[in-house]
């Protein structure tokens, strides 16, 4: 049966349902993101004592090689992923640079063209 020609309130029951779902999904993304964000604040505490800025290039290409991969994988636009990757990189790289503060080793800290990451 074609979803045009189900019942009315059987759509907005499923409606519903969807936004639940989605919710749920959301706090849960969220919780991730908050133990990737502890995992960021770590790195900032490590990386000084390593002479390590917060960008590192090639670690910045290794994270995006390993989403894609996992999107691809999963079944998730390569797109979406690169681009919530490459923000999310990039907001790791400068919140990394805030916490090491003076203690940031000089280096290359370019954040965004280049495609920076953390940890």
């Amino acid at each position: 049966k074609d979803v045009a020609e189900r019942p009315q309130q059987a759509l907005q029951d499923e409606m519903s349902d969807v936004r639940r779902l989605i919710d749920e999904l959301d706090e849960e993304l969220v919780a991730l993101l908050a133990k990737r964000q502890r995992q960021i604040e770590r790195a900032a505490r490590v990386k000084p004592a390593l002479g390590s800025p917060a960008n590192v290039p090639e670690r910045v290409d290794e994270v995006l090689a390993h989403v894609l991969g996992v999107a691809r994988r999963e079944g998730l636009s390569v797109e979406v992923a690169m681009n919530l990757w490459r923000a999310l990189i990039d907001w790791s790289i400068q919140y990394e640079e805030r916490l090491m503060g003076d203690r940031a080793p000089k280096g290359d800290s370019q954040t965004s063209s280049d495609g920076g990451a953390s940890s």
